[in-house]
Order: structure tokens, then C-alpha cells, then sequence
């Protein structure tokens, strides 16, 4: 029954990842890094949908994950693979938000505390959310660098991509994001309840 209740968790964490992303991050092309951030940028390039990408993504990360960390992890990186694309398609029609200049910023600090909230509760959980996340969770199997640091290496580089294709505003929202989303998962990861 804990096992069960904590893979419905998992669900309610990455439904809430899928509206954040159709919500604010891709509405605002704010290429935050990750596989999020990939997929607003290739999705900018080559007309191709965000849910198509970032389940590319997730099933080379998957494999990866397979052959590299824990099976419980690759497990859930397996619901994650499949789930969170599905929720991104399944919520891309969701634009009730009205985003106006004024609201921006106001927009950007909440994506940043949501990312933040629902990456550090799946690395609680003892899963990855497939993509990206992959290579931090190797990273500090082998290195012991904290997952933080070395999600917000990546996400520089996704971002500084970003900022060729958005602009040096969006540039630096997706910045902000970033920073907040790894402050936040860091918090998470060091609070000692287990989930």
C-alpha cells in the first residue's frame, strides 16, 4: 500500500510539472533547462510539439537509467518517461492564464518555486523524472556532486541556448527559474522526513 501510494504521488507531482509547463514555461518560451527547456527551444526550431521531444528525450534517459542507477529509480523513471509526456500533451490546451507584462515576474518566481517543489519531492521519492535529471542523478552516484549543482550546470547551458532564440529578458527570467528551482530542490533534499 506505501508503494502504491507513493507511485500516485509521483502522478499528482508531474500532472503538476505538465501545467506548470503549459501554463507559464512554454507560453513565455522560457527555456529553463532540462528537458523542458530543450523541448521549448527544438519546439521553437523545428515546429515539432514539446510532448513529442521531451518523450524522445525520456526514452534515451530511460535507457540510460536502466543500465547506469537503482531499478526502483528506473522505475520510476519509466512512469515518468511515458506519464509526463502524456500530461504535457494532455494539458497543452490549458491557457487560462491572461500573461501580461505586469504579471511576469510574478509568473516566473511561481514557475521557479513549482519546479523547484515537484523536482525535489520526485528526488525525495527516490525517482527521477526522466530526462535530463538522468545525468545529475549518475553524476552523484559517481562523482558525489550534489544534484543541484550539477542540474543547474546543465540548465546554463539550455539557458544560454535560450537566450539565442528568446532574448536576453527571457534570458534571464529563465535564469531566475533556475535558481529558484535549485535553491528549493536543495532545501527538499536536505530536509530529513522521509516521504
Amino acid at each position: 500500500m506505501r508503494k502504491l501510494k507513493k507511485y500516485l504521488f509521483l502522478l499528482i507531482i508531474l500532472l503538476i510539472a505538465a501545467v506548470n509547463f503549459n501554463i507559464i514555461l512554454k507560453p513565455l518560451n522560457l527555456a529553463s533547462g532540462g528537458t523542458q527547456g530543450l523541448a521549448i527551444i527544438i519546439s521553437h526550431i523545428f515546429k515539432i510539439t514539446p510532448a513529442t521531444i521531451i518523450l524522445i528525450i525520456n526514452l534515451l534517459m530511460l535507457i540510460i537509467s536502466y543500465f547506469i542507477l537503482p531499478k526502483e529509480t528506473t522505475y520510476g523513471t519509466i512512469i515518468a518517461t511515458f506519464i509526463y509526456p502524456f500530461l504535457v500533451k494532455l494539458t497543452s490546451n490549458l491557457n487560462f492564464l491572461n500573461i501580461s507584462d505586469n504579471y511576469i515576474f510574478i509568473l516566473v518566481i511561481l514557475s521557479g518555486i513549482t519546479c523547484g517543489i515537484t523536482g525535489g519531492l520526485i528526488y525525495k521519492l527516490g525517482f527521477s523524472s526522466g530526462g535530463l535529471n538522468v545525468i545529475a542523478l549518475i553524476i552523484r552516484k559517481y562523482f558525489h556532486i550534489n544534484i543541484a549543482i550539477t542540474n543547474f550546470i546543465l540548465n546554463t547551458i539550455i539557458i544560454l541556448l535560450g537566450y539565442f532564440y528568446f532574448g536576453i529578458i527571457k534570458g534571464l527570467y529563465a535564469i531566475l527559474v533556475i535558481l529558484i528551482n535549485s535553491y528549493i530542490i536543495n532545501k527538499i533534499l536536505i530536509w530529513k522526513k522521509r516521504i
